[in-house]
């Protein structure tokens, strides 16, 4: 008897330590606090947290943050500097509204139960929203480990012709368009200025056959509001979150809970 209490005694002590190990490899990511303000021609300080903040015991799977966009075409131009209220965001496109109510409880900081395993398919493959690059450098890069602990700001001025613009302390890198990579196939974003792809409120960009195209605004929201007046405002969703990978073999990506950044007003392009 002594001999079957002492193996039952170490197989509960083997899968106790098992599943304390599992716990420990389990990798979790701390979510982006908001903006304390946030408006149509852009966002206050964002304090990106630092390695300490988004590490879980002495894991650390973080390796940069990443930031989902969609764009909404409207035939209305929005006076107020804010977007607050639902009837708001409808009247400048219904889909923009509705897919921001669908994202609330992803972002919801309340909401403990979030399976931040899907971040990527609900935004990517769900929602239709692509990943937001830079111009000239690999956005991995600048809102890598590096940018740990630092302040960003995400600017949308209505200066036109002044390509908006991700501020990260002293530094200004112009935003950039996707290119399809993350939903599975490649798209050509018009206007095509030069060799940038900026975020302007372009006549091609406001095109109904370039908007229905998958092939060319694939990041463009085929819902337009009705009514006599023509489309000829364009506005911006933003999303961010952290990302990284699991060490598992073979590693996962993860991610936090992302954080709502804000909607914003594409400037003229001159």
């Amino acid at each position: 008897m002594t001999k079957k209490r002492n193996f039952f005694a170490f197989v509960v002590a083997w899968a106790f330590m098992s599943f304390s190990c599992g716990l420990q490899d389990v990798p979790y990511i701390s979510r982006i606090l908001e903006p304390a303000h946030t408006g149509l021609s852009g966002t206050s300080d964002i304090r990106l947290p630092s390695s300490a903040e988004l590490g879980y015991g002495t894991m650390d799977p973080f390796t940069h943050f990443v930031i989902f966009y969609r764009i909404y075409l409207s035939n209305v131009f929005h006076a107020a500097d804010t977007v607050d209220t639902s009837p708001e965001r409808s009247s400048i496109n219904p889909l923009l509204n509705t897919d921001f109510n669908a994202a609330f409880s992803w972002t919801d900081p309340t909401n403990v139960a979030v399976n931040t395993a899907g971040v990527h398919n609900f935004f990517v493959n769900l929602r239709g929203f692509f990943l937001l690059e830079l111009e000239g450098v690999a956005i991995g890069n600048v809102l890598g480990r590096d940018s740990l602990g630092r302040t960003m700001r995400i600017d949308f001025s209505d200066i036109p012709g002044q390509a908006p613009r991700l501020q990260l302390d002293n530094r200004f890198y112009n935003l950039r368009r996707a290119g399809g990579i993350d939903d599975g196939f490649d798209f050509e974003p018009l206007p095509r200025i030069g060799n940038t792809l900026p975020f302007f409120n372009h006549m091609e960009l406001l095109d109904s056959g370039n908007r229905t195209n998958r092939t060319i605004n694939a990041d463009v929201a085929p819902t337009v509001p009705s009514g006599p007046m023509p489309i000829e405002h364009s506005y911006v969703m933003m999303y961010i979150a952290a990302a990284g990978l699991s060490l598992t073999a073979p590693p996962v990506r993860v991610f936090s809970q992302p954080t709502f950044l804000g909607i914003f007003r594409l400037p003229s392009p001159h």
